[in-house]
């Protein structure tokens, strides 16, 4: 069943966010994972309070979902994400629709 990250996220340090962008693409096009890119976007919020910034991955399961956020190799973008955003990250299992 389908499983999904998101990071909702707001920007500290722009000056940053284009490596942060180039480091990403690197890290997903090199991750046996296989991240499925579903948003990357401005948000719009109508109801409750989000952040500005959102990105959604898609992946195979839970277990992959989690394995890519914590493999070693992305830990340079996570570092690099953490210094010049603030915000939440939330791994989320799919539902079945059977």
């Amino acid at each position: 069943m389908p499983s999904y990250i998101i990071f909702n996220y707001e920007i500290t340090d722009r000056s940053k966010i284009e490596e942060l962008s180039r480091r990403s693409k690197i890290s997903d096009a090199n991750s046996a994972y296989k991240p499925k890119l579903i948003a990357a976007t401005c948000v719009d919020t109508v109801e409750g309070e989000a952040l500005p910034h959102l990105v959604m991955y898609e992946f195979e399961n839970i277990e992959t979902a989690t394995s890519w956020y914590y493999e070693d190799s992305a830990k340079d973008v996570s570092a690099l994400r953490k210094e010049i955003t603030n915000g939440w990250v939330s791994i989320i299992p799919g539902c079945s629709t059977e």
